[in-house]
């Protein structure tokens, strides 16, 4: 496994982590009277947003990259994470300018080395486990 493809993984962790089930339900109640289930019923229907469900696949290759998010330093940890969720839903990639706002840091460029001197400890770590378990 190279830089690039754990680059990849942690893009995919992120996404994994938004498409599980939220944490706390949140539930409106109020006393509104109900609405039609017509199709005529003043644009209102039963379905609401369709949210896809992650794999089992998915869920192991994001257990996979939490262990060896949890290996690295707790700064390199949430800049990690920062990245990987920034980046999801975009083509583009991640939103470099924003992070550094959120860092505190005046130049993105800043926090694009950054992120790859933390994928590049996350790569030398996972060799040196791999080589202990073997």
């Amino acid at each position: 496994m190279d830089i690039n493809e754990l680059h990849t993984m942690m893009l995919d962790m992120a996404v994994t982590e938004r498409r599980l089930p939220k944490a706390i339900r949140v539930q409106k109640q109020a006393s509104w009277p109900d609405y039609p289930m017509d199709w005529h019923g003043y644009g209102w229907t039963q379905q609401g947003e369709v949210r896809l469900r992650p794999t089992g696949d998915q869920i192991d290759k994001m257990d996979e990259a939490h262990g060896m998010l949890m290996a690295m330093d707790q700064d390199s940890r949430r800049l990690i994470m920062a990245v990987a969720h920034s980046a999801v839903g975009r083509d583009r990639g991640p939103r470099w300018s924003k992070l550094a706002h959120i860092l505190g840091l005046n130049d993105p460029r800043i926090v694009k080395r950054n992120y790859r001197d933390a994928l590049t400890k996350m790569y030398y770590r996972s060799i040196s486990y791999q080589g202990l378990n073997n």
